[in-house]
């Protein structure tokens, strides 16, 4: 099984993931995906054992250039109302490039955007194209299933940057919860 593959089998069989792709796929957003934090940590449940538990935000991304920002409030409101169960967020990636840099080059689709997440690991987006389960993983997956944790080259470049990477790294304490994995030091 390739660890493509893998991910895709972990997202099928967890109810809650697909509940939610159904969801995102039912608000007809352009290039409209779960990702980061609701994929990783799933997939690290389940490879550790642990019960699934979507105890972080509900990452809902898209890429809109005809949409206003302020259009993510009706879709978060939108979606609250379908499942109020879920922490979402939502973001049109199109206004997300200059979030912790001025200097940061604009966002071309929503895997560019993905593809900029701070660490490997959550690089990652899943989505329906009606009901087939697709994946978005500029970076791979293999970090992901082998609990590796690294910054994306951006995150490498000097030292602001590695400044947030090691920042999220004190602050998610992902070791924690998961002991097998493996957090570069830069």
């Amino acid at each position: 099984m390739t660890p493509e593959s893998q991910v895709l089998s972990i997202i099928r069989t967890t109810p809650e993931l697909m509940r939610i792709l159904t969801l995102i796929r039912d608000c007809h957003l352009k290039q409209g995906a779960l990702a980061a934090g609701s994929i990783r940590n799933t997939v690290w449940q389940v490879l550790s054992g642990q019960p699934v538990q979507l105890g972080s935000d509900v990452d809902v991304v898209f890429f809109d250039p005809e949409r206003p920002a302020s259009d993510d409030l009706k879709i978060y409101a939108q979606l609250t109302q379908l499942a109020p169960d879920y922490q979402w967020q939502v973001k049109n990636e199109v206004y997300m490039a200059n979030y912790n840099f001025s200097d940061t080059p604009d966002f071309t689709s929503v895997a560019d955007a993905i593809g900029h997440f701070v660490e490997v690991p959550t690089c990652v987006g899943a989505y329906l194209d009606g009901d087939e389960l697709k994946l978005i993983a500029p970076h791979g997956v293999a970090d992901l299933v082998n609990f590796r944790c690294r910054p994306i080259p951006f995150y490498q470049q000097d030292e602001r940057h590695r400044a947030i990477y090691r920042q999220r790294m004190a602050d998610k304490q992902w070791q924690k919860k998961w002991p097998q994995l493996q957090v570069a030091e830069v």
